[in-house]
């Protein structure tokens, strides 16, 4: 009786004590606000830090909230954000606090930090703007507090001045959290070396508008988007407002050759002419394989057949020898007179251990499970031979392109034409182009190309008053927007 109430008693003790410790964590995690100043001010960080909560509503709070008693929709605000006064917080002193105007990102010695809240509480972006110097002690101390916030997947550092030590501690915070968006708009950083930020497998979402990108970082940039490459994960790439021309343009369009991941493609306001235009619209569409890559298709393509060979042999090898001990296992065991056998059970003999080929099956299938289908850029269903030249049947994956505000003309018009019907031809459902933006280009207010591309993806036209335009909205499979 004395063991088993000791027994009880320390069951009891460890769990009050893990209680103790959840309690600990949920207090540690709701305190970034404070957890933040406080470390900063401990690291001896140059600046006064202060942090300005806001909490960012969910479409469906919003609906809800703009709704009227007859059930119809009050027009709302354009902005998204809730300003919650009551949670700012600052190294100093609290009675002061009150009196300091909202935007602190004027003052010299004070670096404001927005963090945005879900409707559960929850962390889910921090931003850093309009800052002329981002000290690394801030950087450090976000690293060391950003893996308790399993939630956070945004970080904005806009409209500052950054350096390589700063792209480095970013590229640490988002190995060391779940973030997986950053966007460092306005942030140009001299040679617009990114690559330690690309070099993350986890970054989907990257935006680098006016941050003065030249054809020599776009072609840092794109090294790091082919297929194996680090950053081949990269989900949205925003190069807006940039000094790209179409040598920059070109680096990208062989990233896409070999790249099956990007969706978002954002080149608007560059210097971009119908050549570079033309080069990633001409990877959209059919093209032929250069000898590298019919070689390295062919490498991957072996080592794929070897690991699956090698794993087949591996499970086959488990199963037969699993499906020998229950064999043997019967005969020791079986000293009875053997039951009839029924012809329903002669009929599922064979999905039995001892049966061969279902033996090869269950190897088969679990082989397929654990190595998964072949993924490459160049694989069987997504090249052809054709008079002893391999190829590619184009890319298929990028559904949003973005070449507003360059120097286009009406042959830029004609080839999307083109690709716009090759790619309906041979893709369906949601693959290939869904939207194309081509606003401040020189181009003709209405054509058979436009009507075309209009009809392909089931947009409509629509005008604008007090400028003379067409867009062709999303409706069912797509849209096209030109503007003159």
């Amino acid at each position: 009786m004395k063991s088993a109430r000791s027994v009880r008693s320390l069951r009891s003790i460890r769990s009050t004590k893990s209680m103790v410790e959840e309690r600990k964590a949920e207090e540690f995690t709701d305190n970034f606000d404070s957890l933040l100043v406080l470390a900063c001010s401990k690291f001896n960080c140059p600046y006064t830090i202060t942090v300005k909560k806001e909490t960012k509503q969910d479409d469906y709070y919003k609906n809800l909230k703009n709704v009227d008693a007859k059930g119809r929709v009050k027009p709302r605000p354009s902005f998204v954000l809730q300003q919650d006064d009551t949670s700012k917080a600052s190294i100093s002193n609290s009675n002061n606090t009150s009196n300091l105007s909202e935007d602190y990102s004027f003052h010299v010695n004070t670096i404001t930090v927005t963090v945005l809240y879900d409707n559960f509480n929850t962390l889910t972006e921090i931003l850093i703007t309009n800052r002329k110097e981002v000290p690394m002690v801030l950087m450090k101390v976000i690293r060391i507090l950003v893996p308790f916030y399993k939630n956070l997947t945004k970080i904005t550092i806009s409209n500052c001045k950054i350096d390589m030590y700063i792209i480095y501690e970013l590229s640490k915070i988002l190995q060391r959290s779940t973030i997986d968006s950053v966007c460092l708009d306005g942030s140009a950083m001299p040679l617009g070396d990114f690559t330690m930020l690309l070099k993350t497998s986890n970054l989907t979402n990257l935006s680098l508008c006016r941050c003065s990108i030249d054809d020599i970082a776009c072609e840092l940039i794109a090294s790091m988007l082919h297929c194996s490459a680090p950053a081949d994960n990269l989900l949205l790439l925003n190069l807006s407002s940039n000094q790209i021309t179409d040598v920059g343009v070109k680096y990208i369009a062989n990233a896409l050759r070999t790249n099956i991941r990007l969706r978002y493609l954002n080149l608007a306001d560059n210097h971009i002419d119908d050549e570079g235009a033309g080069y990633i619209l001409d990877v959209l569409i059919e093209f032929p394989l250069l000898y590298d890559e019919i070689m390295k298709m062919k490498t991957n393509r072996l080592k794929y057949l070897k690991l699956k060979n090698a794993l087949y042999i591996k499970y086959l090898s488990e199963y037969c020898n699993r499906s020998m001990d229950d064999l043997s296992e019967t005969h020791s065991t079986s000293k009875k007179k053997k039951p009839k056998t029924t012809a329903k059970r002669d009929k599922n003999k064979g999905q039995g251990w001892t049966n061969e080929e279902s033996v090869k099956i269950r190897a088969e299938i679990m082989t397929a499970e654990m190595l998964g289908p072949y993924t490459a850029p160049f694989s069987p269903d997504t090249i052809k031979y054709n008079n002893q030249y391999y190829y590619s049947f184009g890319n298929d994956t990028l559904q949003y392109l973005n070449l507003a505000y360059n120097n286009l003309s009406y042959l830029s018009l004609k080839k999307l034409n083109k690709v716009v019907i090759y790619q309906k031809t041979l893709t369906s459902g949601n693959r290939g182009l869904t939207k194309v933006v081509m606003d401040g280009n020189n181009l003709p207010i209405s054509c058979s190309e436009i009507d075309n591309i209009n009809h392909i993806l089931g947009g409509k036209i629509m005008r604008f008053s007090g400028r003379l335009s067409e867009v062709v909205r999303r409706k069912g499979k797509g849209s096209l927007r030109i503007e003159k």
